[in-house]
Parts: structure tokens; sequence; C-alpha cells
């Protein structure tokens, strides 16, 4: 068995997105490194040249941590957020105009997540991700 990794997209406007994201742990696979939640291109149908930005980020966590981040295409990936093991998080970034990818030339712009602690059963989580292009 597999973590569980689940993206739905809530809402699709013209420039707007809101995607939510269940997170589960089978107890056996461990942490998630790099794993993708929003590909700008497929999910958003953006120009491999454009760019997304993240204005609000809400999550419930439950024995892990995460860190989002941007592909840019190199080991190290562009890192942007920390998610911490927490009841209720809400972080609003439009007050600043959203947290634009800086992931360079040679990034994808592709939205990834890496746990740390994600490893027994009961280890869970959401996250609502809204997104301008």
């Amino acid at each position: 068995m597999a973590n569980t990794v689940e993206v739905t997209k809530l809402l699709s406007g013209s420039r707007l997105s809101i995607f939510h994201v269940y997170i589960a742990s089978d107890g056996a696979d461990g942490d998630l490194t790099d794993e993708v939640l929003i590909d700008p291109v497929v999910d958003l149908g953006l120009k491999t040249d454009a760019r997304m930005g993240i204005e609000k980020i809400t999550h419930s966590f439950s024995g892990f941590t995460a860190r989002v981040e941007f592909d840019t295409g190199l080991v190290a990936d562009k890192m942007i957020w920390v998610l911490p093991a927490t009841s209720n998080s809400d972080v609003d970034f439009r007050s600043w105009g959203a947290l634009k990818d800086r992931s360079g030339l040679d990034g994808t712009g592709k939205l990834q997540i890496t746990t740390t602690g994600l490893t027994a059963v009961g280890d869970e989580g959401s996250i609502l991700i809204q997104v301008r292009s």
C-alpha cells in the first residue's frame, strides 16, 4: 500500500484556482519527497514560461510537518513555506501580492511538498491552496 495524496481542484477561474490536498500515511512508505501538488501547465493551462503565485494556504496536520517548494529542475528546490504540525493554520499572502514562483530558468514551476514525520498510520492532513496565474 502507498501513502495517500489526493489533489482536487475546487475552483477553476480564469486566473484564480483553489486546490484541496488530502495526505495520509500508510505506516510503511515514510515521508513524501518532492511530491507534485500543482503542475501549472497541466492543472492551470499555463504556458511553460508562465508563473503562478500562491495567495493563501490553509492547513491542518496531525503527526507531521511539511515544506512547500517550487521545482527548480535542480537538486535543490526553492523552498517557499514551512507547514508545521498543527491543528489549523491559515496564511494569507495577498497583502504582499502572493508568493511568486522563483524557480529560475530551468524550473518547471510545479508546486511540490516534502514531509517530515509522515511515518505512522494515523498521520494525516489537509491543505487548501489558493493560486493565481
